[in-house]
């Protein structure tokens, strides 16, 4: 029984191990995480009908519980996995359209994302910085280098675009990224879009990673804050 008792979390360190070895697609070591929280349900209904003691039905429930609340923290979000700062005209990717993965998707922005964005996550604008745009792309270079778990895949000084592809701590799942710095008025101009390879909700994933990474190149560079209209 307490073979039985253990099963959910075997399966759950299963797709957890899966992840983190690359599975691909990451959706499945998030299934096989699912199918570990249902059994836990399961072995939990068997316990009870068998009379066995409470304790260990509730150690069988918990996987359940755990999995359930993530899935509705996920459904929570907003229907969308594709976020940028400038919503008028998002940064197109160049490097991203060449991955296998992304080789039958449409990587133009959707259109029908734009307002759930813009009501989701007000946040989300472009970087006003006060100093030379060549000045702020060589320190996006370098926060996108210091970054764990992200790889540049493409970088264009003369139009300072930089993308890469960054892996989530959670299960591996891979999001493309692209950063364009743009002069602007004596000044420069950061743009950023995160969009997510796989799944149609993103848990408000690409949204995060954008705003820490304009909040930490803000901080690091001492200067202005955030644009509060452009793009919007």
């Amino acid at each position: 029984m307490y073979l039985l008792t253990s099963a959910p979390y075997l399966i759950i360190g299963l797709g957890l191990i899966l992840g983190k070895a690359g599975l691909r697609p990451a959706l499945l070591s998030w299934g096989v995480c699912i199918l570990g929280g249902l059994s836990g349900l399961a072995v939990t209904i068997a316990i009870l009908g068998m009379g066995q003691p409470w304790v260990l039905a509730v150690l069988s429930f918990l996987p359940f519980i755990i999995v359930l609340i993530m899935v509705i923290k996920d459904v929570s979000y907003p229907l969308l996995n594709d976020v940028a700062t400038d919503l008028d005209t998002p940064t197109a990717f160049t490097a991203a359209l060449h991955a296998p993965v992304n080789a039958s998707r449409d990587m133009t922005y959707p259109e029908s994302f734009k307002l759930k964005v813009r009501n989701r996550y007000p946040n989300v604008r472009p970087l006003i910085l006060d100093e030379p745009a060549d000045q702020a792309f060589d320190r996006v270079i370098n926060l996108v280098k210091s970054r764990p778990n992200w790889r540049i895949t493409h970088q264009d000084p003369a139009a300072k675009i930089i993308e890469a592809e960054a892996v989530t701590s959670f299960l591996g799942f891979v999001d493309d990224v692209v950063i364009q710095v743009s002069p602007q008025q004596g000044a420069s101009r950061v743009d950023m879009r995160s969009k997510s390879r796989e799944g149609a909700v993103d848990a408000g994933k690409n949204a995060k990673r954008i705003e820490k990474f304009l909040k930490q190149l803000r901080q690091a560079g001492g200067v202005q804050s955030s644009d509060h209209s452009a793009g919007r």
